[in-house]
């Protein structure tokens, strides 16, 4: 197969060509990137609007172990990071309402020790049902990555917000 029979999918395209794409002739035109770029720094392009919230400050998003339990956690859910938006609460201001408003979960995991900064009283490994996503929280990926019990209620939670 010779590369003039590669056939690129738009989305593939808008990726290659994420800021501008210059047509024969005299016409240039702007194509828009496959993903929207929000003012939260996030990793991953939220392709199924699952986000994922872990505060690790010493890490840009998280420890090398977190990640790797993580992805295999997004694996076992038939996702990958494409489908994913990875939030790291120290990289930033990063606030409840603007996670709602900017990158609209369906999904949403919050992995921290403190839960202070949501606007609402909340536990642990506890299912909230929200009005527009389903929201559930844990400790730090840490904790779930040493501790069956803990990886168990995650994996519950996980099998019922998505269906599995």
């Amino acid at each position: 197969m010779g590369f003039e029979k590669i056939q690129l999918t738009a989305e593939q395209i808008g990726e290659l060509y994420s800021t501008h794409l210059v047509i024969t002739g005299n016409e240039t035109k702007t194509v828009a990137p496959a993903v929207e770029k929000t003012g939260i720094p996030v990793k991953g392009k939220n392709k199924k609007h699952f986000v994922w919230v872990v505060n690790e400050p010493d890490f840009p998003f998280m420890d090398d172990a977190d990640f790797q339990f993580m992805g295999d956690v997004i694996n076992a859910c038939k996702m990958n990071m494409d489908d994913i938006a990875l939030v790291n609460l120290a990289n930033g201001p990063v606030s409840f309402p603007s996670i709602s408003e900017q990158l609209q979960p369906r999904y949403l995991i919050i992995s921290a020790q403190n839960l202070d900064w949501l606007p609402f009283s909340s536990e642990h490994y506890t299912f909230y049902p929200m009005n527009d996503f389903q929201l559930y929280c844990t400790e730090s990926l840490t904790e779930l990555r040493n501790d069956k019990v803990k990886k168990s209620k995650l994996w519950l939670a996980l099998k019922q917000m998505l269906g599995l």
